[in-house]
């Protein structure tokens, strides 16, 4: 018998997030000494993958590394209740032995690659994007205190995806070597990059590269961003956060006003999008948070307030 997934979108762990996000904004749950002891039994399964194999795949319960199944989720549903139920809600002391973890499987990742120090792998694939590769797996360990060797090989790591995007376009590729520079959305390219590459810039603020290729990105999104999908993983809604995040980092209106375009043009189109897509391939997320009409209605509610606007399940 398998031992069960721990990740950002699967099984308890996403119950415990929910249950968490629900005792804080309309105190549903009594006391969070019950959830908490939950989450850090699930912790614990995790943790112990300090002991096991670390591959460039998977090690340990047969978790990959990426964010929408594997420990980089885990790790950003920890994070998580630590902003709302306060620090320390997790303590460093349990989740450093997954960070550890994450690091050690990039480095033997990444073995036959001196240009790259991390680098993960996903059913045999090495993606750069935010949903299942790199993008997504740095943007969770740039909220971590890294030091030595451990920020540098972040750091670097972060500089090798800027140095080999696609130079014609400044899109991002979606897996390592895939030459096809097609797909700008939130799981591959341009606008999860873009994302990541703005907490780089604020992680590294001495390096001006990332805040650059954040805002080149964001052009990228901007031009071709506007595409048929609706949902933050693969459409426009998720593109449209990009802007915010550029508006947060630079202060630029004009990155709040392409984030107001994205969403006016969702307004007016999201029902013929979603309509054509039940037509195409039937209509099972419709309503869901990452395909569907509620990660448009998260865009509309965060663009009241876009200064504390934050990509759901992505940023914190």
């Amino acid at each position: 018998m398998s031992s069960p997934t721990v990740s950002e979108m699967e099984h308890d762990e996403a119950v415990l997030r929910q249950m968490e996000s629900l005792h804080v904004a309309v105190d549903l749950i009594p006391s969070s000494e019950a959830f908490l002891k939950a989450a850090i039994s699930l912790k614990d399964q995790v943790a112990q993958e300090r002991a096991l194999p670390v591959g460039p795949e998977e090690g340990g319960f047969g978790m990959p590394y990426e964010l929408l199944h594997g420990r980089a989720g885990f790790l950003y549903a920890a994070l998580f209740i630590n902003k709302h139920l306060g620090p320390g809600s997790i303590s460093a002391e349990l989740l450093d032995p997954v960070v550890e973890a994450v690091l050690a499987g990039g480095r033997a990742g990444a073995s036959d690659n001196p240009d790259c120090p991390l680098m993960y792998r996903w059913h045999g694939t090495r993606f750069w994007g935010a949903a299942h590769g790199l993008a997504g797996i740095l943007h969770v360990l740039l909220h971590f205190r890294l030091n030595g060797s451990d920020r540098e090989d972040v750091k670097k790591t972060v500089r090798y995806m800027v140095q080999n995007r696609f130079g014609h376009s400044g899109n991002y590729p979606s897996s390592e070597g895939n030459p096809r520079d097609k797909l700008v959305q939130w799981s591959h390219g341009a606008g999860g990059v873009a994302i990541m590459l703005c907490k780089a810039a604020q992680a590294f603020p001495d390096e001006r590269e990332f805040r650059d290729a954040a805002i080149e990105a964001g052009e990228v999104a901007w031009k071709r961003g506007l595409n048929q999908k609706v949902g933050l993983a693969d459409g426009i809604a998720g593109n449209a956060y990009a802007f915010l995040s550029l508006y947060q980092l630079t202060k630029e209106k004009v990155y709040l006003e392409r984030a107001e375009a994205f969403a006016g043009y969702l307004y007016h189109n999201a029902f013929k999008l979603v309509a054509r897509d039940q037509a195409n391939i039937g209509g099972e997320n419709t309503y869901s948070l990452f395909q569907g009409l509620a990660g448009v209605a998260c865009l509309w509610f965060d663009l009241v307030t876009p200064d504390s606007a934050r990509f759901p399940g992505f940023e914190l």
